[in-house]
């Protein structure tokens, strides 16, 4: 479907009009939206992030997370009306795949559009990267999660 017919505004862009029902699925509001690029079910990367969430000692129902193709688009207007997160976390996703035009602090908490943002590294550039696991938690996870960022 080609939204904006100009030269100036390329049709890549409609895609953040299409309906996001086949990403989020089922999922229904919840505090935090975990964003996170497409991992095997029971491998390193999903044992990963259970244990950072672990840590932080999120209950399941207190999150949603969404798992995106690698480069896949999705529209951050649909989500926020679909599931209404106060606290967006992005592991591996990047701002611009959810039409953002907007660059945030790695591995500390960012505010944007009313809500606290964390973003961070793929799972498996954290696995390789102990510094930036470590300013991850000390920086971002743990004020966030632990330390009641969230409900402030």
């Amino acid at each position: 479907m080609n939204i904006i017919n100009s030269d100036m505004v390329s049709p890549v862009y409609d895609v953040f009009w299409d309906e996001v029902s086949s990403v989020v699925k089922d999922a229904g509001p919840r505090n935090i939206l975990i964003l996170v690029n497409t991992f095997a079910p029971g491998g390193n990367e999903e044992l990963q992030l259970r244990k950072m969430l672990d840590a932080c000692k999120l209950p399941p129902e207190e999150y949603n997370i969404i798992q995106l193709e690698s480069g896949r688009q999705v529209a951050w207007h649909q989500l926020r009306e679909r599931l209404d997160p106060k606290v967006v976390f992005l592991i591996g996703i990047l701002p611009a795949q959810l039409g953002i035009s907007s660059l945030f602090m790695l591995n500390a908490p960012n505010r944007f559009n009313d809500r606290i943002w964390l973003a961070t590294l793929s799972l498996a550039e954290l696995e390789q990267n102990a510094e930036a696991k470590k300013q991850l938690w000390v920086n971002g996870m743990k004020p966030i999660f632990v330390d009641g960022l969230l409900h402030k």
